[in-house]
């Protein structure tokens, strides 16, 4: 029964997940989750794949209304259908393919400007004022002519949210028998003046809008006008080239020429077409305006062409945003629709069937496997499969252009994921507690939530961990114990346990046992975290203090006055874990580097000294505390040589001291002549940092070295035989 619970919750996180997309709020945030998706993904393809000029498509041409023709041309507003006229008399020349017009032509022209100009030679001869004659000349015959001659130019036409530009749609716009999903409602259409739409090949709908995330990422292919549906610019072009005469509808929009299939165009499932972009704007062939029309263009480029005519202008506000650019010219989105036809290069949609089945099978393997499995297991495995999910869908669109639907896929897992692991926390809370209850007076709170995370540890067993180990032993300790009434000196560790233990758990320590007099703590274990160096070191210098304080405070008494203890913390590998027997066992750790931070603190009886590192722990902790390089020994139990420091404080503390900091320093170097068997300058700087410290016990160890060591045949360490 436990286990059909998480069936029938996969079943409802499905169900969900289908209605989901059909409710406005969620449909809303859903589609933009996906369009953001998508953008991600063309913005990576686009930074790997995009170059320049491999990027430029030969068989299109924009012609572009560019800065520099404003420049050479005046302001677009006072151009004359004139300029037009001469642009399509010069590209009719080099016999291009079709000369498309992305501009709105909705008023009639006067002369002015370079017209006016360009005419004022040819009009010398007569007795009336030129000017008064070319104020009453329109060039609209001129571009109507030029148009008719060269039969091959199409022009567009706009929708407009306001009646009093709405005219009567043109007889040469032809309406097509489609029932299509998604369609643009025409409120008020504005084609161009009569004069041209019966001269123009071709009209279309120019209307490119921004979706719900305020880029363009689809085109509507169709556009609804009373009880008609009409076809987009980019498309009347290109029905026209290939003489398609039907067009059917499905799950893809298919063209036809008599009975013969031309072309099939992928939509996705809504009904929409989504551009395949090729980089970012300028990926097309642009030439300038001005240029075509002063004759800098070579004769012939235009040969077998389309050519689009447009603006990137800024002033004339025909730049959108892309999910790769955020001033893509319009005319450059029709120049890619037209590409995506003209290569049949399209984006293709999975089919929505698949992707539930896809679904079913995922919440089922996950209704089976998170009730038996760890937390972490499932865990593990949910980010996993979710991060490996963006490169499968990049992936996919790199190799078959293929996107989905993401969200379809994602929301399902996340929520069917949340519920299931949701469901297995609130089952595993009950025996965790049961658990708890009947394990918190036997073991301590460590022991208990790591049984509670991992209960198959319950077993003995570890694994190896990198952590800092601290021993803390309290000096003559027996002496006291000697001394003292046991109900006195059991108040007074209690007291000084108390104090330590805080200090150790509040720098993130582990408290692995007390061993008589000592405390053995781990840093780094059982969890893992950065800087486990400087937390333990940390923690010795906050002991340090405790133990200077309660000499303080008992200053007045005759043993407890002298109180005094010594800290050894070593670094590096050791098998942390649950360690003993099936029935009885303690979360400790083993290993040589256990052993040796024992050493290190034995080594403070030898030296004087308080705290000691070893190597691992100085170079881990050396750009925030201030320590000092004592010596290189060997101990008891250890070949290896290795380099022992003591902790003398904190960085900042010490920069309030430059002249001690100096004296530690020139003990080290000191330290580094004696080992390079530099004996007199070595016992000269020793000599003289014994005079400005004159209770440094270190430095009284050096200087009585001299006279023992063998130079001839020391390494340069020092070796210990006891603890």
């Amino acid at each position: 029964m436990v286990r059909f619970r998480y069936y029938f919750i996969a079943v409802a996180v499905l169900l969900i997940a289908i209605l989901l997309p059909h409710l406005p709020i969620f449909s809303i945030v859903l589609k933009t989750l996906d369009l953001n998706i998508y953008d991600n993904i063309l913005e990576v393809y686009n930074a790997f794949s995009y170059n320049e000029y491999e990027g430029v498509y030969d068989n299109i041409c924009i012609i572009d209304i560019d800065e520099k023709s404003i420049k050479d041309l005046g302001q677009f507003s006072s151009w004359p259908s004139l300029f037009f006229a001469d642009l399509v008399n010069i590209l009719e020349e080099d016999k291009p393919l079709a000369i498309a017009f992305d501009i709105f032509f909705t008023e009639s022209d006067s002369i002015k400007g370079y017209a006016r100009k360009r005419l004022s030679s040819e009009l010398t001869d007569i007795t009336i004022n030129p000017d008064k004659v070319m104020d009453k000349i329109s060039t609209d015959d001129i571009f109507a002519n030029a148009m008719k001659k060269a039969g091959m130019v199409y022009l567009a036409m706009f929708n407009s949210d306001y009646p009093s530009y709405t005219q009567d749609l043109p007889d040469k716009l032809i309406s097509w028998n489609v029932q299509p999903k998604h369609y643009l409602e025409l409120k008020y259409p504005v084609p161009p003046i009569p004069q041209f739409t019966r001269t123009a090949r071709g009209i279309g709908f120019a209307n490119i809008n921004p979706d719900i995330t305020g880029k363009i990422h689809d085109y509507p292919l169709f556009l609804k006008h009373k009880r008609d549906m009409y076809v987009n610019f980019s498309m009347q072009l290109y029905l026209d080239l290939f003489g398609i005469d039907k067009i059917r509808l499905d799950r893809s929009c298919h063209f036809f020429s008599g009975n013969k299939k031309v072309s099939e165009l992928p939509l996705s499932p809504d009904g929409l077409f989504y551009f395949k972009y090729y980089g970012p704007a300028k990926s097309f062939r642009y030439v300038s305006f001005s240029d075509v029309l002063f004759r800098k263009i070579p004769p012939g480029y235009f040969k077998d062409r389309i050519i689009l005519i447009g603006t990137s202008a800024y002033g004339l506000k025909d730049n959108k945003i892309t999910p790769l650019d955020r001033s893509f010219p319009g005319v450059e989105l029709h120049s890619t629709f037209l590409r995506n036809l003209l290569e049949e290069d399209y984006i293709y949609w999975v089919n929505p069937w698949l992707l539930l089945i896809i679904n079913f099978i995922a919440l089922g393997i996950m209704a089976f496997i998170i009730p038996r499995s760890k937390p972490s297991i499932s865990i593990g495995v949910f980010l996993l499969v979710t991060i490996l999910f963006f490169p499968f869908i990049y992936l996919l669109y790199v190799k078959a252009s293929y996107i989905f639907s993401y969200s379809t896929i994602l929301i399902p897992w996340v929520i069917g994921f949340l519920a299931l692991f949701f469901t297995q926390a609130h089952e595993q809370g009950k025996e965790k507690r049961m658990v708890r209850n009947a394990f918190e007076h036997y073991v301590s709170p460590e022991v208990i939530q790591q049984i509670m995370k991992e209960p198959e540890k319950l077993r003995a067993g570890g694994e190896k961990k990198y952590i800092s180990i601290m021993y803390v032993d309290v000096r003559n300790f027996t002496y006291l114990c000697e001394k003292l009434p046991p109900s006195e000196i059991t108040s007074f560790m209690n007291s000084y346990f108390n104090l330590a233990t805080q200090v150790i758990i509040e720098n993130r320590g582990t408290l692995d046992k007390y061993i008589g007099d000592a405390i053995l703590a781990l840093f780094g274990a059982p969890i893992t975290y950065t800087d486990f160096e400087r937390n333990a070191v940390k923690s010795a210098l906050a002991i340090r203090k405790i133990a200077s304080d309660i000499k303080k405070e008992h200053y007045s008494h005759p043993l407890l006055k002298d109180f005094h203890i010594g800290i050894g913390i070593a670094t590096g590998e050791v098998i942390i874990g649950n360690i003993g027997s099936d029935r009885i066992f303690n979360f400790t750790g083993i290993g040589d580097k256990m052993n040796f931070g024992s050493r290190l603190e034995g080594l403070n009886k030898y030296y004087q000294t308080t705290i000691i590192i070893d190597n691992f722990t100085f170079n881990a902790v050396k750009d925030v505390f201030f320590c000092r390089k004592l010596d290189i020994v060997t101990v008891k139990g250890k070949s290896d040589v290795c380099d022992i420091y003591e902790v003398i404080n904190t960085m900042d503390d010490m920069k309030n001291n430059p002249e001690l900091s100096e004296i530690y320093h020139k003990y080290e170097s000191a330290l580094a002549l004696m080992i390079a068997k530099n004996q007199s300058e070595a016992k000269t700087l020793f000599e003289e940092v014994l005079l400005l410290l004159p209770n440094d016990e270190p430095t009284k160890i050096m200087l009585s070295r001299f006279d023992v060591i063998n130079w001839e045949t020391w390494d340069g360490t020092w070796q210990f035989d006891g603890k």
